[in-house]
Order: structure tokens, then C-alpha cells, then sequence
């Protein structure tokens, strides 16, 4: 047997190397169906955490979406990365190790929203972001005295986020490098848990840092997965430049002010930039001013917006949000004209979701308007259904409409008609092809979707 240094150096000093599992929870899935196929994506957050885990403790990682969990394997501890739609499936993976004698500690956003909650199913809650405390984790597992908390002070650089990849190794996921160039947003959006977790603050990762692991990637198709790419000019410019030498195709999310500064467009475009996710989320300005997205009750213009972004070939996934007081069936209608006739490469007709610890779940606690107290965790509900009581619409109505208008906007009419875009959507070949298949794909999901159960069903 070859006797690493580093195991040598362990062994001198009479510590045990521990093994840790990461395991990345699914959301749920139908009785003999596979997984929704445009959610495998790389869990970006494991390979951060492996990448901050000192090289001696050995580290397994399994993805419960596109594999099956080895709960006999022998570990010394479980993390688990928990959003609030995998928080069912990450406490059923969470009685199974514990009922083995597993430790289990959990992270994440659903976590840092709700610690209390999570508390009840996990051996140690890490609350914030883990770089500045997935070390002192691990210290405390090594001397046997893991707290029940550990909560990140959030004040430090993002330089040391830089995720390692070889944990995805065997594993197949859509072939898009994601790259994490800054994180949070400064708007302050009600229904947002981005801003409820990161509390309205942005910061940007050493563009130097950006750049060199883009290269380490070797890839040239990147999804940057920041909730606002262009949250802080000034930092997206600097970054932008960065990108040019690199000639890679990338796509993110975007505001659309940032349609207002041609300069920064134009070389967002010169940098690489393909596509962009746009959150228009209402065509009512009352809507609007009620969610907290004032910069685009400034710009309901959308048709001239999304035409400034086609100009430059850049082709948009939007998505809108429906459910807020104004919201009523005309909303759809027009909503789902607008997307057709300004030629949205994709969009997404969803429904209002309260996740817990933002102002807008606060607010409809207050006034009585939850249908579920916990929704994540209610055996009636199901992906798709709305939990809480619409003011012009029933939950029902409300959900039956943004799958009417998904078949609408995915309607192979529709496809088509929106295929015979050559500047943006069809622009060449390749982008042609990526258009048909994706359209094709979220057209099929459509039913997959619809009545999925949380957790193992």
C-alpha cells in the first residue's frame, strides 16, 4: 500500500483522517419517471465545499437527481446542500444516516432562512455562506464536538471560492461549465431569497480569480450563475474586458437597466455574451411597485428592452411572475402575446412562491393568506400548486393559467414562428439547433412538471 505525505504527516501526529459525504438532494420525481432533465445541472455549491475541504479527508460526493444513495457506505459525517424545494428530500436522506449513526450537518439557502426548522433534522446547521466557517466544521467533527450552529459573519473576500470539479467526475450533466463571478443582488425584490439571504448585497470575485478558473475549465460554453451579472457597473466592465482574450460563449442573468448604458451592452456582446436570463416578472407597474423591482416599473417599455438586447444577437430567457394583486386572466393573455411577438428565445410563466424568510412570505402570514403554514413540507402539495390566496384568481385558477400559457408560448406554432428570428434566436446553425432542442425540451417538461411530489413521493 503507497503511503501518501500527507497521510504520513497524520499518522505522526496521531490524527484520524475522516471521511466526509456531500450529497446534493433532489427535489422530488414521479414513480418511475427519471429526473426533470434541465435541472441536471453541476450543484456548484458541492464543488465549492470540496474545494475548501483540506486534500486529507476523503471526500464522496453523490448527486441524489442522477444516482442512487449508498447509505450503508461507511462516513463519518453528511452535508447536505438544501434549498427550500429539496428541504422534504434532504431531511428523508437525513433520518436515514442518523438512523445509522451518521452525523448530519446541513447548509445552504433553506438553513440560513429557517434554521430552526432545519435544526430538527440535522446534527449541525451551518447558517450564511461556508467559507468562513466549513473549516471550523470540520475542526469540531475531528474533536468529536460538532456544534448544533455555526453561523459565517458574511465579512470576507470571495477569493477563496473557488470550487473543485473532480468531484464531479463519472457524472453527466448538462454540458455548461457554471462559473460564479460575484454573488447576492441590491434589489430588494420581496419575493426574492437571494436578497432575504444575502440581504440585498453584492460582491465580486477577483476578476483575476474568474479568469484563471475559466481557463482551468478548458471549456468555452459558461453559464455565469450570478442572480445579476451586472449588479455593479463598474466590476461587470472590468470583468467583460477580462473575457474578451478568452473567446468563450457565455450566458447569465441580467437587470435591464442595464439596456440603458450602450457602452456596457456592447461590450457585455464583445465579451462573449449569448443569452441572458431577464426577470420582467410583471407588465403592471402596480405589480411592480408592490414586489420591490421599482428599476423595472422605470422601464416597462419591455418590447423596446428585449429589442436592444436582439440587436446585439444576445437571445433572452424571460420570466415572469404571476399571482400579485393585479394578476388577473388578461395578464396572462397579454403577457404570453408579448413574449410571442417580441420573439423570447424561452420564457417562464410561473406562479408566486412564498419562500419562508422573505417579506412577501411575512406579509401573507400576517394577513391570513397561506394555504400551508410549511408548503415544502405538506404532503398535499405538489410542484406547480400555488400556496396562498391570489386576490383576483383561485390557487387552482392561478396555477392552471401559467400551464395554459406555457403550452401556449411552446406551442410548435409558436416555435416555430419564433424560429424565424435570424438575428438572436436563429442567428447561425448552432444557435438554431440550441433553440429547437431546448424549446423542445421545456415544451415536453411542461407535463413532467405538473403534480411532481416533493421529497421520495
Amino acid at each position: 500500500m503507497v503511503i501518501t505525505e500527507i497521510q504520513i504527516i497524520i499518522l505522526k501526529k496521531g490524527i484520524e483522517a475522516m471521511d466526509i459525504t456531500l450529497i446534493f438532494p433532489a427535489v422530488g420525481r414521479k414513480k418511475g419517471s427519471s429526473y426533470i432533465k434541465s435541472w441536471q445541472m453541476e450543484p456548484l455549491s458541492i464543488a465549492i465545499l470540496a474545494g475548501l475541504t483540506p486534500k486529507h479527508i476523503n471526500l464522496h460526493f453523490f448527486d441524489d437527481r442522477i444516482e442512487s444513495i449508498p447509505y450503508d457506505r461507511p462516513t463519518d459525517a453528511v452535508a447536505l446542500s438544501v434549498e427550500t424545494y429539496s428541504a422534504k428530500r434532504a431531511y428523508e436522506i437525513a433520518k436515514e444516516y442518523r438512523q445509522r449513526g451518521v452525523l448530519v450537518i446541513m447548509g445552504g439557502y433553506h438553513p440560513t432562512l429557517v434554521p430552526g426548522e432545519v435544526s430538527q433534522y440535522a446534527d449541525a446547521v451551518v447558517i450564511g455562506e461556508a467559507e468562513d466557517c466549513w473549516l471550523k466544521v470540520l475542526d469540531d467533527l475531528q474533536k468529536k464536538k460538532l456544534q448544533k450552529e455555526y453561523r459565517s459573519s458574511g465579512n470576507f473576500s470571495l477569493d477563496k471560492a473557488t470550487p473543485d470539479r473532480s468531484i464531479f467526475k463519472g457524472k453527466h450533466y448538462f454540458d455548461l461549465t457554471l462559473v460564479e463571478t460575484g454573488r447576492g443582488c441590491h434589489f430588494q425584490c420581496n419575493f426574492c431569497s437571494v436578497t432575504a439571504f444575502h440581504r440585498a448585497t453584492y460582491r465580486r470575485r477577483p476578476v483575476g480569480e474568474i479568469v484563471s478558473e475559466i481557463k482551468q475549465t478548458g471549456k468555452k460554453r459558461i453559464f455565469f450563475v450570478d442572480d445579476n451579472i451586472i449588479s455593479d457597473f463598474d466590476s461587470a466592465q472590468e470583468l467583460f474586458e477580462a473575457l474578451i482574450p478568452l473567446e468563450i460563449s457565455w450566458i447569465s442573468q441580467c437587470s435591464i437597466d442595464v439596456t440603458k448604458n450602450e457602452q456596457l451592452l456592447s461590450l457585455m456582446k464583445q465579451s462573449g455574451c449569448s443569452g441572458l436570463l431577464v426577470g420582467f416578472e410583471s407588465i403592471h407597474k402596480e405589480n411592480l411597485t408592490q414586489m420591490g423591482k421599482f428599476h423595472n416599473a422605470q422601464n416597462i417599455d419591455y418590447a423596446r428592452v428585449i429589442s436592444k438586447f436582439r440587436e446585439k444577437g444576445i437571445v433572452i430567457y424571460g420570466t415572469f411572475v404571476f399571482g400579485y394583486d393585479h394578476d388577473n386572466e388578461e395578464t396572462f393573455r397579454k403577457s404570453v402575446l408579448l413574449a410571442k411577438k417580441s420573439k423570447l428565445f424561452i420564457v417562464a410563466f410561473n406562479h408566486l412562491v412564498p419562500f419562508p424568510g422573505t417579506p412577501l412570505y411575512k406579509r401573507l402570514e400576517a394577513e391570513g393568506n397561506l394555504l400551508y403554514q410549511k408548503w415544502w413540507l405538506s404532503p398535499e402539495y405538489f410542484f406547480g400548486d400555488v400556496a396562498f390566496k391570489p386576490a383576483q384568481l383561485s390557487a387552482v385558477q392561478l396555477s392552471d393559467l401559467c400551464i395554459s400559457s406555457r403550452r401556449d408560448f411552446y406551442g410548435m406554432l409558436s416555435i416555430l414562428s419564433r424560429g424565424f428570428d435570424f438575428k438572436a434566436n436563429c442567428l447561425n446553425l448552432s444557435r438554431a439547433i440550441a433553440f429547437l432542442l431546448t424549446n423542445l425540451m421545456l415544451r415536453k417538461e411542461i407535463d413532467q412538471r405538473k403534480g411532481l411530489p416533493l421529497g421520495n413521493g
